[in-house]
């Protein structure tokens, strides 16, 4: 049992459902459904990680596929959403059945032993995506892409835990910087941004 780690995950859990439930209430039903498979994929990962730290060795498997999923889908729902987000524009069912295969498609080649070594470049990927988005769109003048640069910015730290472990367990620290992350992902979604 590794309590640090159990108080992070629950936080991380808790902070997804609760970034979903309270700032994605008022967008339209599919971007709200990427939002929900990105912030509700990173709550169970974490979840089920909680389990998994609490002393249940047998749940390791079933963590990393969910961490893998997360790493996937997650990714991909969320690039989309963000371009959704910032260009103000609806999803439709079309888009939003394409990203979700996309994804799985992603997940389950990820899978695979000989593809799995390219596990940690498709977050580093949808990183990068996502920061250009950002700044295209605050050169457009879109406050809601200096949320998105920040959620980026904390996603890509998260990312680089390891080089905080004289300070923090790196397991910690990404579940810290995640739910960070996950914060002003909700920000960069609150109607009230767009308000002078």
């Amino acid at each position: 049992m590794i309590f640090s780690h159990i108080l992070s995950g629950s936080i991380l859990a808790g902070a997804g459902v609760g970034v979903f439930w309270h700032f994605f209430g008022r967008i339209s039903l599919f971007n709200r459904l990427l939002w929900g498979f990105f912030l509700l994929l990173t709550s169970l990962a974490a979840l089920i990680g909680v389990i998994y730290f609490a002393g249940n060795e047998s749940l390791e498997p079933l963590h990393q596929s969910m961490i893998i999923l997360s790493d996937s889908l997650g990714v991909v729902c969320v690039v989309t959403a963000v371009y959704a987000l910032l260009n103000q524009r609806k999803l439709s069912l079309t888009t939003f059945t394409t990203t979700i295969l996309i994804g799985l498609c992603l997940f389950i080649s990820l899978l695979l032993p000989d593809v799995r070594v390219f596990t940690p470049i498709v977050p580093s990927l949808g990183i990068l995506v996502l920061m250009l988005m950002a700044v295209f769109s605050l050169l457009q003048r879109n406050k809601r892409g200096l949320w998105v640069v920040m959620a980026t910015m904390m996603m890509g730290l998260a990312t680089k835990a390891d080089a905080f472990g004289s300070l923090i367990h790196p397991t910690d620290f990404y579940h810290y910087a995640t739910t960070v992350a996950l914060w002003f992902f909700g920000k960069a979604s609150d109607w009230r941004v767009g308000i002078v």
